[in-house]
């Protein structure tokens, strides 16, 4: 017996001890969680049946309590609890033990969350429901949604909207983000996890297209498996157009692979189907995705027949370069290349490189059995822009094409109709702060004139091609190199340029070697083809040796020297100048009088030298005439003059003791021994200067106006404002002072002037004051001899009119329109979030408006008449009298007609002229142009229609940029 009972104590001993024990441990498990959610909601019981409550009215409103992912709303109100929830894990063991091994079921990251109406938690089946504008974080994830689940059992989030009974649609609906990926959903459920998730109904943005689907799954690896999905670039919630596939796979932000899908426009399906797709997303830091680009057909009924043009493969070889190779072939026979490639190089350089070859057949029988009409058609375009970075630059501007490329190959129409193109490669560098050196190579051309008798091609074009360097040290203050203190002497400044060039051209220097213009005949044999006349030849390697032959180094140095300046009677400035500049040659000439008295020129290859030197002293100053009226609004005329005068003494070089002319005897034809100073260094035949001293006497007079007005506004900030009426009307010419004869240079005059606010005035006149007398061997159109006798002394008018040129330009438009107004923000707009690229677009649209055409403007047009009179002596006048006129009108919101034509008054005939009507469809752009007048019958009228896709960027904006001019060009 006292065996059992010592047996029954020990027993209970140890039941309260394990009892004490449990109790403590309770009671300090429960203060640890009190004090690690200290400051949050506790719930109470009322709460816990509250929460029974709403499962049970969740649950009878179609809400998803189970996790099983089913759609449900509910309207239930509740009170609002505390906003500032934020639970950070689930600590359910005892702080005091110590785990060092990690369970794989742990999550990662901490969960925050917040609600804004409610948030209830259930301990039973250990969940939290979050109400109004919930928001849940984990990581990289964030989830926004009117009602949250959070289920730490299966560690899974469900989220969905709530109904609005008042709006009667959803609210709140889930937005999920996954790093910088955003996807709206209509109902959403996520493992935290195994990272996989079920989605009803998404919409998520991959470059300018949006995908959207009914029903989502996505994997671990961020692929996504969608039903029922269409894929668009229009950022409507009905879009206008997309394409439609059963199901589709979102390969980890990579592509979209899809099953059979078929085009969809404005909800009539297209009855066309292709069994499978593959779109590829480009990458943010890459240019785009290669793929392929599709031809564009049509027919030049004219020209080369049928052809696909313009098709090929585009390279995104990185992010830094890329390249589009394309071909055109033609039905009779043509064909072409092309390679086009954009580079960048961020922080120092970006530019472009495009290279075109055209191989043309003719489309004429005749031509074709005899072998003719075959031409090679080249273009070769780059621009490298530097960026300002350190103490050397190279920039490069090339646009070199065959003279027949324009014409026959471009769709541009200010490139079919231009004439002349330039391009230069340019080096600078710096050394220093006084010292710089430059080099470059610059290419003009002119494509000649179109011959009507060979099919309006364009023949006698000239290309100039020359290279260029030049080293300098910029002017210096010798006298104030430490700092001046304001002496007179101390603004004295010296400076040296070098620079040299050599030309290579096939468009040969014409001579005069005449004995009426010479005095005298030379022996070696001339280039009659040359004589008087510019000798034109192709520019091509079998006439490389007669181009080099005429081709000649120059090489020029100068010191520019700046004097102090002063003034006369405090209203006149005087700046005296000193000016010393020479050349440097390769070839030198000497000259030799043979027993029959003809003259013989030898040519030596050795280098030599030539320099000037000259002084003088300019002068001017400035005075002002106003005119008081005290009208209404008009106060004062105001009248400004600022006449100059220079003189400039430039001595005699021509003596022996310089050797920069040779001296020879030559028996006239009267008998008399004549003498003559022959250029060493510029040859007889390209009318060089004399080295005669010179002293010439410069002058010029400008005159404005403008006009003082009255405010019209008595809150204006100023009391008057001034209106230009006259910008600038200038005269000025030149007379030389030790010339033999024609003393006095031409007068130029010039005037600009704004009339108004809109119209725009340009002109210019040249007047030589000499009289002209006609040469009697010449019948036809002659331009005369200019006699050393003034016009006005021979009844030839005050000057005889050598040329005349006026424009008047104006341009009319809405003094107001949306044009500079930023786009509202459209909340269903998957761009929205691209800011930078975004705000790069809008200014390169800023920035070229002639490529888009801009619907909100309602109108715009823009006139311009230009005059061009010129008569050389006494030859017949060549007029040239055209007017211009280009504008657009908005026929409604979404529809603008375009026109650019004009009037010829000279050929009484059209110049080129386009109609163009444009639709705006929001994602889409739709086009028609007509060109009735082509202006040459190289290229017939046409007309062409367009109907594509816009970017999304253009959808803002309601801009749409303008198709090339696509035309039949005939060959």
């Amino acid at each position: 017996m006292l065996e059992l009972k010592r047996k029954a104590i020990i027993i209970s001993s140890v039941v309260v001890v394990f009892l004490l024990f449990s109790t403590l441990a309770c009671v300090r498990q429960g203060s640890k969680r009190s004090g690690k959610n200290q400051g949050k909601q506790n719930v109470s019981a009322s709460e816990k049946q509250s929460a029974d409550a709403l499962l049970k009215a969740n649950q009878k409103a179609g809400t998803d309590t189970s996790g099983t992912g089913k759609a449900g709303t509910s309207n239930a109100s509740f009170a609002k609890g505390d906003t500032s929830l934020i639970n950070k894990g689930l600590a359910s063991s005892d702080s005091t033990a110590a785990d060092t091994l990690s369970n794989p079921d742990d999550l990662q990251n901490a969960v925050e969350y917040t609600a804004e109406d409610s948030t209830i938690m259930d301990a039973v089946l250990k969940q939290v429901h979050l109400y109004g504008n919930a928001e849940v974080n984990y990581g990289t994830i964030n989830l926004k949604a009117n009602y949250i689940r959070l289920n730490w059992v299966t560690n899974e989030v469900y989220a969905i909207g709530t109904y609005d009974s008042t709006a009667k649609k959803m609210a709140g609906e889930p937005i999920f983000q996954d790093g910088g990926e955003t996807y709206n959903t209509k109902e959403i459920r996520y493992n935290f996890q195994s990272k996989k998730a079920l989605i009803q109904g998404i919409v998520t943005q991959e470059g300018d297209g949006n995908i959207r689907g009914e029903k989502v799954k996505k994997d671990a690896e961020g692929n996504f498996y969608i039903r029922h999905s269409i894929y668009t670039t229009c950022n409507l919630t009905h879009p206008h157009y997309f394409i439609n596939a059963p199901k589709i796979k979102m390969v980890n932000k990579k592509q979209v692979i899809s099953g059979p899908f078929n085009l969809v426009i404005s909800d009539v399906p297209l009855p066309i189907a292709l069994p499978f797709g593959f779109f590829p997303f480009p990458k943010k830091k890459e240019s785009g995705t290669s793929g392929i680009i599709f031809p564009t057909y049509g027919e030049e009924p004219n020209g080369r027949g049928f052809y696909l043009r313009e098709g090929g493969y585009y390279f995104a070889i990185s992010e830094y370069v890329n390249a589009i190779v394309t071909g055109q072939i033609y039905s009779t026979g043509s064909w072409g290349l092309g390679l086009q490639s954009t580079y960048i190089r961020r922080y120092q350089y970006s530019g472009n490189l495009a290279l075109r070859f055209n191989k043309n057949k003719s489309s004429d029988e005749v031509d074709r059995l005899l072998g003719r009409g075959v031409t090679n058609d080249f273009s070769v375009i780059w621009s490298h822009a530097p960026k300002a970075r350190g103490n050397s630059t190279f920039s490069a501007n090339v646009n070199v094409s065959s003279n027949s490329y324009n014409q026959f190959q471009e769709f541009d129409t200010q490139k079919y109709i231009s004439n002349v193109a330039s391009s230069s490669v340019q080096y600078n560098r710096t050394f220093g702060q006084y010292m710089r050196a430059a080099a470059s190579l610059r290419v003009n051309q002119n494509f000649g004139q179109a011959d009507p008798n060979d099919g309006n091609k364009r023949k006698g074009g000239k290309t100039n091609v020359s290279s260029d360097f030049s080293f300098g040290v910029n002017q210096i203050a010798p006298f104030a190199l430490k700092g001046g203190r304001g002496r007179w002497y101390e603004s004295f400044r010296l400076g040296l340029d070098f620079s040299g060039n050599y030309t290579l051209t096939n468009s040969l220097t014409a001579i005069d070697t005449t004995y009426s213009r010479l005095g005298f005949t030379i022996a070696n044999d001339i280039d009659t083809t040359r004589l008087n006349t510019t000798k034109v030849v192709p520019f091509n390697i079998g006439n490389l040796p007669e181009m080099l032959r005429d081709a000649q180094f120059t090489g020029r140095y100068s010191l520019p020297i700046s004097l102090p300046n002063f003034k006369v009677l405090r209203f006149v400035n005087i700046t005296p100048s000193i000016s010393l500049q020479g050349e440097v040659f390769t070839k030198q000439y000497n000259y030799s009088v043979s027993e029959d008295n003809r003259v013989t020129i030898d040519t030596l290859n050795q280098a030599g030298t030539q320099y000037s030197y000259n002084f003088g002293a300019g002068m001017n100053t400035r005075f002002y005439g106003t005119f008081f009226f005290g009208g209404k609004r008009l106060e004062a005329i105001r009248h400004t003059v600022i006449p100059s005068l220079s003189f400039t003494y430039t001595p005699d070089f021509t003596g022996d003791a310089f050797g920069f002319y040779q001296k020879i005897n030559v028996l006239s034809r009267e008998g008399e021994i004549k003498e003559y100073s022959l250029s060493r260094f510029r040859g007889v035949g390209s009318g060089v200067g004399n080295g005669l001293a010179s002293s010439v006497v410069s002058f010029s007079l400008n005159n404005s106006f403008e006009m003082k007005l009255k405010s019209k506004s008595d809150t204006a900030a100023a009391q008057f404002e001034k209106v230009s009426l006259l910008d600038n009307l200038s005269l000025g010419g030149s007379y030389n002072l030790l010339a033999d004869s024609l003393n006095l240079s031409n007068i130029n005059i010039n005037a600009n002037a704004r009339i108004g606010r809109n119209l725009n005035l340009n002109f210019n006149m040249n007047l030589d004051p000499y009289s002209y007398e006609a040469n009697p061997r010449i019948l036809t159109n002659q331009v005369g001899n200019k006699v050393n006798k003034y016009a006005i002394t021979q009844g030839q008018g005050l000057a005889n009119l050598q040329s005349l040129g006026f424009t008047l330009g104006t341009s009319f438009s809405p003094k107001s329109s949306d044009k500079d107004k930023t786009p509202p923000n459209n909340p269903n707009n998957p761009n929205a979030n691209n800011s930078a690229a975004t705000q790069e677009q809008r200014e390169f649209v800023q920035q070229n408006p002639e490529l888009y055409v801009d619907f909100n403007i309602p109108w715009n047009v823009s006139l311009n008449y230009n005059f061009g009179l010129s008569k050389p002596g006494l030859s017949r006048a060549t007029l040239i009298q055209a007017v211009q006129a280009t504008g657009d009108l908005s026929l409604s919101k979404n529809f603008k007609i375009s026109i650019n034509t004009g009037f010829d008054f000279t050929a009484f005939s059209p110049t080129i002229t386009s109609l163009t009507l444009y639709r705006d469809l929001h994602c889409w752009d739709m086009s028609f142009s007509w060109t009735p007048f082509a202006g040459a019958a190289s290229r017939v009228s046409n007309y062409n229609f367009t109907l594509k896709v816009k970017s999304a960027i253009l959808q803002d904006l309601k801009v749409t940029r303008r198709r090339s001019f696509y035309d039949r060009s005939a060959y």
